[in-house]
């Protein structure tokens, strides 16, 4: 697909709606979704023939949670990485959100090439199918952040709950996040918390996503859309926490609704994270990255 015709008013990309809001109006962004939906499928045909019992829950659901993902001496090393991380080259950065800060760290190839155990669990055969299922296209992963967020007191008119404590989804196509999660997450340390199931095909989450696009206060580089409590009794949404011990893996489709867990102050989360988001409307099946 050329680039010309790809960034055409954003009809054929992987942006969240179309440039043109009139568009909107006449229903393209709901053509986008079937459209990409109908790409989606015929690359899964021409990659896999079968799946397993974990993969179609994938799949289904759009998610997948999988304890004591890696061997005990494998986790080990990987979070001993992990808590050394200091001594190996890479990119941080601090990210203050709401209540929250972020301290990130980027690795890419070429710094977990020094990182044994890191560059075993990027490499992992069963992690990587996960990945290729979920995304329909043949993949390796080009880097990783080394996250850890802690949570602080809220001070009135100084921190305010973040948008990611709503329910929301970062995008109508199929895009997928790796979370990996080091050490255990309990009810007060602000777990993920998803909707399985909830990036279905339904003639409610299609209205949402038509009433959503033609938000007049949508902005193009919104990192994802919220949801009213409301539209949430609307989508009939059921969620679950992802409360879950160390060495647990979970996979989840951005598009389907998610959000941050109540957290405590002092509360932190540690966790290994990469993801993926493609031009949806591509046919091609390997995606060197």
């Amino acid at each position: 697909m050329s680039k010309s015709v790809s960034n055409m008013s954003g009809v054929l990309s992987g942006q969240k709606f179309v440039k043109k809001k009139l568009l909107n109006l006449f229903g393209l962004h709901i053509f986008r979704i079937l459209v990409a939906n109908v790409y989606f499928n015929i690359r899964s045909k021409k990659l896999f023939s079968e799946f397993t019992n974990e993969e179609e829950i994938l799949k289904t659901d759009g998610v997948i949670v999988i304890h004591d993902f890696l061997p005990l001496n494998e986790f080990e090393g990987l979070k001993n990485e992990f808590d050394n991380q200091k001594k190996y080259e890479g990119n941080e950065q601090i990210i203050d959100e709401g209540d929250s800060t972020w301290v990130r760290k980027k690795f890419s190839r070429r710094h977990f090439e020094k990182m044994p155990f890191t560059k075993k669990f990027l490499t992992n055969q069963k992690l990587l199918k996960f990945i290729n299922i979920a995304e329909s296209r043949i993949l390796s992963i080009p880097a990783v952040w080394f996250d850890t967020v802690s949570y602080e007191k809220r001070v009135s008119g100084i921190q305010n709950s973040s948008e990611v404590e709503t329910f929301h989804s970062d995008i109508s196509f199929p895009s997928h996040k790796v979370f990996f999660l080091i050490h255990d997450v309990k009810d007060e340390d602000g777990p993920l918390t998803f909707c399985p199931g909830s990036n279905k095909f339904s003639l409610r989450r299609l209205w949402l996503e038509y009433k959503k696009s033609n938000e007049y206060d949508r902005k193009e580089n919104d990192a994802f859309y919220t949801i009213t409590k409301k539209e949430e009794s609307f989508l009939k949404l059921n969620s679950i926490k992802g409360i879950v011990p160390k060495n647990t893996l979970i996979i989840m489709n951005g598009n389907i609704f998610h959000k941050r867990g109540n957290a405590i102050p002092g509360a932190k989360r540690s966790m290994i994270f990469t993801q993926f988001r493609f031009n949806p409307f591509s046919l091609e099946t390997k995606h060197d990255v």
